[in-house]
């Protein structure tokens, strides 16, 4: 039989190893914790890193677009009157951002807006040359006569020039207006 020394001995041993296990569970506990926490930070460098300090790579391109005779999107003319009113200005400008000196070409052509584009078939009536610098931009304005009456499409497609010859650069814009008779 035991005795009431020899009872609350044992209860006090075993409140003793409890605490030890507490304690190395507290510890374990601290260092996992630690540990999670320095890997976030090294995530967190990292992604930091990638997102802010990495360059972007900037993306080479030519662009073609035309405005109207006051250099703005707003005035375009939507009809003409055949023998009064035929001849209309419009802007054109290409736009070089492929980190090197290009000569340029656009293509200047009219149909009736029924055949495919990308290049057009149509016949160049026009074209304006031009070396550009890297990021440098060209206006020029073309003058419009138009002698058919109906929707005439007209389409200003972008070449370069390669070393060898012109080659099309898959840029173009279109502007169809109707001419009607008086």
């Amino acid at each position: 039989m035991k005795t009431n020394k020899s009872k609350f001995i044992e209860k006090k041993n075993k409140k003793a190893s409890e605490g030890t296990k507490s304690i190395k569970n507290n510890s374990e506990n601290k260092t996992i914790i630690v540990t999670i926490v320095i890997a976030l930070v090294i995530l967190s460098a990292l992604l930091v890193n990638l997102v802010f300090l990495t360059p972007t790579e900037k993306e080479s391109f030519s662009a073609i677009y035309y405005l109207d005779s006051e250099k703005t999107l707003e005035n375009f003319p939507k009809t003409v009157v055949l023998g009064q009113n035929n001849t209309f200005m419009l802007w054109v400008g290409v736009e070089n951002q492929n980190d090197t000196t290009m000569d340029y070409s656009v293509q200047i052509k009219i149909d009736d807006g029924k055949s495919a584009v990308n290049p057009s078939i149509a016949n160049v009536i026009d074209w304006e040359n031009r070396t550009l610098a890297n990021e440098e931009v060209w206006e020029f304005p073309v003058t419009m006569f138009l002698d058919t009456p109906g929707v005439n499409r007209i389409i200003f497609e972008l070449n370069y020039f390669n070393g060898t010859g012109w080659v099309y650069t898959g840029s173009w814009v279109t502007f169809s207006i109707e001419a009607i008779k008086p």
